[in-house]
């Protein structure tokens, strides 16, 4: 009886040895099908179509790891993991119904840092986002915007957007909104086809529009270009400093006066970054204000650029915009923050800065009056 125990026990033993093998063997052959289901349609659930995905790969490959063992995620699904998720924002739509995969919570979070780490390598930031380098692309960029909207030496228009996060462990209160929510404030500079130039995500929440500006690089370059004589401005909303390279809008205009054509010509000009801004949310809706981002504040700034780098390639390879349905845009512009808060200017500036806006207000009237 005891031999025929231990060959009942042996034989139970093995056969669970087996299901477990024959186990793991599915799960390999699972995770390595790819994220896919049937009659996947790429666009809807990971926003590029299959043959950006495959260039995506192509370009941050060398930064990826390949899966050191057998069953490990490979690095297409870890793409398409990190693709799920920014399109989504929710873990639950990865590993839901929309897409058919055995990847746990975990082992997606890993993926998306993974894939987040490699499209932050500056070779792949400069090769999608690129502010003007030289005069002749400002002046491509310059002629584009005074054919669409007819004010002349703009090469941009920029805007801010606060991205959610959950409370960080370190230094809450540079991440603390005014609206009552911790968040990183994104500053972004568009041209006239919606791509993305230039995001700054250095700052959290808590910090002004016209701060993180005037602590940026592009201020600097753009002082030295107005100092060697070229004509060249953002537009920018009553958020950031009058100056002479940055044109924001009039108060109060005359009804009927050359303010007022100036304040109109503006506001079309400028809708593209509140435009830019809104297809990227629509598009990567990890970004949405609601949906808020459970990573440190380093992960979320690296989230951000990723997502406009992704932007930016989708949009330059004509991918449709994605659009918000109506109860997410009612969510998030309940819960958006529009700061109006003043900013500091100094008294040189500001003057300097509606000198040039006046100037620019003259040429704008004259050119509407010879047109009559």
């Amino acid at each position: 009886m005891a031999v025929r125990g231990s060959c009942i026990t042996f034989s139970l033993e093995n056969a669970k040895r087996r299901d477990n093998l024959e186990k793991r063997r599915q799960a390999y052959t699972i995770r390595n099908m790819g994220l896919l289901a049937t009659d996947i349609n790429y666009i809807k659930i990971f926003r590029l179509s299959e043959e950006l995905i495959a260039q995506l790969e192509e370009d941050i490959s060398p930064f990826l790891t390949p899966a050191k063992r057998r069953g490990g995620i490979s690095n297409r699904n870890k793409i398409l993991c990190t693709l799920a998720f920014f399109a989504s924002g929710s873990y639950q739509k990865i590993l839901g119904e929309n897409v058919r995969t055995y990847i746990s919570q975990a082992s997606a979070s890993r993926a998306i840092r993974t894939v987040v780490d490699a499209i932050n390598q500056p070779a792949i930031i400069k090769k999608y986002i690129r502010f003007p380098g030289n005069a002749s692309e400002r002046e491509i960029l310059k002629q584009k915007f005074y054919e669409k909207f007819k004010i002349p030496g703009t090469i941009g228009c920029i805007d801010g957007t606060l991205i959610s996060m959950v409370r960080p462990k370190e230094h809450e209160e540079r991440f603390y909104c005014r609206k009552g929510y911790h968040a990183r404030n994104a500053v972004i500079i568009n041209d006239p086809d919606l791509n993305i130039m230039h995001v700054d995500v250095t700052f959290g929440g808590a910090t002004h529009d016209s701060f993180i500006f005037n602590n940026s690089y592009i201020k600097t370059h753009l002082e030295q270009l107005n100092n060697t004589g070229e004509t060249v401005y953002l537009l920018g909303d009553s958020g950031f400093p009058l100056r002479p390279y940055m044109m924001i809008p009039c108060s109060n205009p005359e009804p009927g006066s050359r303010e007022e054509l100036y304040n109109n010509l503006h506001a079309s000009a400028r809708n593209t970054a509140e435009r830019t801004i809104g297809i990227l949310k629509g598009r990567f809706r990890c970004l949405l204000v609601h949906r808020v981002l459970h990573y440190d504040p380093e992960m979320v700034g690296k989230i951000i650029k990723a997502c406009c780098v992704l932007h930016n390639i989708c949009n330059r390879a004509g991918v449709p915009p994605v659009e918000l349905p109506s109860y997410l845009q009612r969510q998030e512009d309940t819960f958006l923050q529009l700061l109006q808060q003043g900013s500091q200017n100094s008294i040189s500036d500001l003057d300097s800065g509606r000198l040039a806006r006046s100037r620019l207000i003259n040429r704008l009237w004259r050119g509407q009056n010879r047109q009559q």
